[in-house]
């Protein structure tokens, strides 16, 4: 087994990347792709509210580790994809399995545009611009960035770097439940919707989602009155590159209320671990019918520059200001990475990251720092 393996990686470091292509005839195509991202390292977490200090010794494979079929018969085309973790059909109650990424089905109008039915990214999310390696499909989510993965049931348009989606929330799981909101729901679905534009030095777009979610008034309210809350969330990505694409600048910033019902934003702090941990969900319903909301305001900026084809240097961070009606005080927290990421192959790469992360609850605070390398297989 340890030959076989040696000999894999001893291939991947020698070809370039490559999608293993099961049928093409020109015209429909059938082709297999994935990627293993595995990491190792150490993590220092110091928890001000508790007084505690924790080390850790870091390694895993990550949840967005995943592997796909694509196709193409026509104007027909589509795609299933599982991932290591991932919330299957039943909802994220169960996000803590093998599932499926992605599973959807489209047609194309030809220049009028595809519509697309299944599961995929919802609009709104912001792949493209933040490279953090921690937190899988985070992207620095709750340290200023947004999400570079949010993967609903939906039904989408998309015409000439437009896209409009209805898309199914699920609030089965009844996020927030301590906090009085239960048996989630939704009054209508999920509206998204994007615009992307992108040449050889530029990729900019922009975004906004909304959707009036309900659910029943819980503890300590004996009362099962039906509250609404109302989420939304617009986000602006800008990426333009220099000196012929050796170098880049990403801004990103995103605003918006209760985007966490939703999956799309998130207050958290990180213990030393590759993943970050909510501090809570506090939307809630008052006696009275009123609604705590949330409120969050992010931006994150990163800088990067390729010293040659094998090595990049990349520099990122970013803040977050949550504003929570329920509690008197705000919550800040922001993160810091350092990145060189290595090609050894179209295949192949380590990317080794220095990241420091700071949440702050009013006198309180949450520290980290981790410093961790990735070895991520593509093809």
């Amino acid at each position: 087994m340890k030959k076989v393996l040696l000999t894999l990686i001893a291939v991947l470091m020698a070809v370039p990347a490559f999608a293993i292509e099961v049928y093409n005839n020109g015209e429909n195509a059938v082709d297999i792709y994935g990627t293993l991202r595995g990491y190792i390292g150490y993590g220092h977490g110091v928890d001000g509210v508790s007084d505690t200090t924790d080390d850790n010794f870091l390694y895993g494979i990550q949840g967005n580790s995943r592997i796909g079929v694509r196709l193409k018969v026509g104007n027909f085309s589509g795609q299933v994809e599982l991932g290591a973790v991932e919330a299957t059909l039943y909802g994220r109650s169960t996000g803590s399995n093998v599932g499926l990424r992605q599973a959807w089905g489209a047609y194309s109008f030809g220049n009028a545009g595809a519509l697309l039915a299944g599961k995929t990214d919802t609009p709104t999310a912001m792949g493209g611009f933040i490279s953090d390696i921690m937190d899988t499909d985070g992207g620095l989510n709750g340290f200023g960035g947004s999400t570079t993965g949010s993967r609903r049931f939906q039904i989408q348009y998309n015409v000439a770097g437009l896209s409009i989606a209805l898309i199914e929330n699920d609030m089965a799981y009844g996020p927030g439940v301590s906090y009085g909101y239960t048996d989630g729901g939704e009054t209508i679905p999920r509206l998204g919707l994007s615009y992307t534009y992108k040449n050889p030095s530029l990729l900019v777009k922009v975004a906004a989602t909304y959707s009036a979610l309900n659910g029943t008034i819980n503890a300590p309210v004996s009362d099962t009155r039906w509250a609404t809350v109302h989420a939304f969330g617009v986000a602006l990505g800008l990426k333009p590159t220099f000196m012929d694409g050796k170098m880049w600048l990403s801004v990103l910033a995103r605003y918006g209320m209760n985007e966490d019902l939703y999956g799309e934003a998130k207050t958290v702090y990180n213990g030393g671990l590759m993943a970050h941990s909510s501090i809570g969900n506090y939307v809630g319903v008052q006696a009275d019918g009123t609604v705590d909301n949330v409120q969050r305001a992010a931006v994150a900026l990163e800088l990067g520059y390729n010293v040659n084809d094998m090595i990049a240097v990349i520099v990122g961070g970013g803040y977050q200001h949550s504003m929570i009606d329920a509690l008197t005080y705000d919550v800040g927290s922001y993160a810091v990475f350092l990145q060189a990421p290595i090609k050894i192959s179209g295949n192949f790469a380590l990317i080794p990251q220095f990241t420091y992360t700071g949440t702050r609850l009013d006198s309180d605070n949450k520290d980290s720092l981790v410093l961790a390398m990735q070895a991520r297989i593509t093809f």
